[in-house]
């Protein structure tokens, strides 16, 4: 009977607790790219993305999220349209608790080829970029506003003249893109849930988010946040002083949280907040720029490496 009576207490908290999640709208996402690629995009695939970042937000586990044939019919009514003036009106919805605004900024591909008398080789580049705003749909508040910009390695090949090898995405287009929607969808987690340590033990820091918005390879800096910082002369809060304490790496991301070990600084504590750290090794804003961070067939492990040593040699020979 106790264990019929905690499972129903378990169960029934759950349902609270879903209850309570707060509701994000997706706005329709638009683009300020005028080429080939981006009209053929949308003749095609026009609400893929938004799919992908819906979809994506769903498995954060923390959100629920509007449906799309509503969301016109309640900033209609909600005076809400187009961008927040940000004047501090209380525009509480009821229906929604945040907004989320994107504009595509860049998309296409471009080619990278190295060519000698008797070699050839070529690499085909995709890039996806975006623009975001997070808006609080209680005051007009822009909870994060972060461009987003992913440059993935969708293709590459080579040529002796008699022999030709290559390899490619089968959709190189939607392989950048779901890229984007998981660091878009961590973007909007963090601008309302921080990620957390939830503690830390046998030289593992346990994290509050999973696969949905972390991967194995991603580093974060752990912080110990301090005195809040209040403007004196407008009463905002402009935040809270800050402790690093130092930075960790994701060794396993499973579906509800994940494990980090301590690359450098000292260890985390129960309590504190980590920030994911921008891929310095990419120098697109972020962005995982090749699929060094996704798991490979060997195979094609080995050929990357072939060609990308094929690239360096002959870049030094000409």
């Amino acid at each position: 009977m106790k264990k019929l009576l905690i499972i129903i207490a378990v169960v029934f908290s759950g349902l609270i607790f879903s209850q309570n999640l707060p509701i994000i709208a997706v706005t329709e996402i638009q683009s300020s790219v005028d080429s080939k690629y981006w009209r053929d995009y949308k003749n095609s695939k026009s609400n893929n993305f938004q799919n992908m970042l819906e979809t994506q937000l769903v498995k954060v586990g923390r959100f629920k999220i509007m449906e799309r044939n509503r969301i016109d019919e309640v900033l209609s009514e909600q005076a809400l349209q187009g961008e927040f003036s940000g004047s501090g009106t209380n525009m509480a919805m009821g229906a929604v608790d945040y907004i989320v605004y994107g504009s595509v900024t860049k998309f296409g591909k471009k080619e990278k080829v190295i060519q000698t008398n008797k070699f050839s080789s070529v690499k085909i580049i995709t890039e996806f970029g975006i623009d975001l705003k997070v808006v609080s749909a209680l005051d007009g508040e822009v909870r994060r506003a972060e461009a987003v910009n992913v440059v993935l390695e969708t293709a590459s090949g080579m040529s002796t003249g008699k022999v030709a090898t290559g390899d490619a995405a089968a959709d190189p287009l939607a392989d950048v893109q779901r890229r984007a929607a998981k660091k878009v969808a961590a973007a909007i987690a963090e601008s309302i849930f921080p990620i957390g340590v939830i503690t830390f033990r046998d030289n593992e820091a346990y994290l509050n988010y999973g696969e949905a918005i972390l991967t194995v390879g991603d580093r974060l800096k752990v912080i110990q946040p301090g005195e809040e910082l209040i403007d004196e002369a407008t009463g905002l809060n402009l935040g809270a002083t800050e402790t690093v304490i130092g930075t960790v790496e994701v060794t396993e991301a499973l579906e509800k949280f994940s494990k980090a070990k301590v690359i450098r600084g000292g260890n985390p504590g129960k309590g504190m907040q980590a920030r994911i750290i921008k891929d310095a090794s990419s120098g697109s804003g972020g962005s995982r720029s090749g699929p060094q961070n996704q798991r490979q067939p060997l195979g094609r492990q080995i050929w990357k490496k072939l060609l990308n040593l094929f690239h360096l040699f002959y870049s030094f020979l000409l």
